[in-house]
């Protein structure tokens, strides 16, 4: 009777040891990873180049405007609407671009937007648009 207490007993506290051990989230948003994701800006139908793009790790949430909200940032080249940001890891993130649309009038308007973006992908290249719209 003893022995069955106690192997019931310790099959109980294996258990519990094991089922309390969380496994860790494999995705955590962050730097250091081997993904690179090509954020386009769009205004409207219209590619903007050059803009800048902030990325704010572990959130599908809008940070606010404040760039030091954000733990990153990445630039578009002036001659493409695409900023490559580079190093990142699968996870959640907000994403938020700001850039001038020389059409509008005045012709310094600046133009800016966010989207949340999620990803489990670890590696390689993965495509996001990110619309923005006139600024206040």
């Amino acid at each position: 009777m003893i022995k069955k207490f106690n192997l019931i007993l310790l099959t109980a506290l294996t258990l519990t040891i094991v089922g309390g051990c969380k496994k860790k989230n494999e995705c955590e948003a962050g730097s250091g990873g081997s993904l690179t994701v090509l954020a386009n800006m769009i205004h409207h139908t219209r590619a903007i180049k050059g803009c800048k793009v902030y990325v704010k790790f572990n959130t599908s949430e809008f940070p606010g405007e404040n760039p030091s909200n954000y733990d990153l940032s990445f630039k578009a080249d002036d001659t493409t609407s695409i900023a490559k940001l580079t190093g990142l890891n699968c996870g959640d993130y907000y994403l938020y671009a700001t850039g001038i649309d020389s059409l509008l009038d005045p012709s310094n308007n600046i133009v800016k937007g966010g989207t949340p973006f999620s990803t489990s992908q670890k590696d390689g290249t993965q495509s996001w648009n990110i619309y923005i719209t006139e600024g206040d």
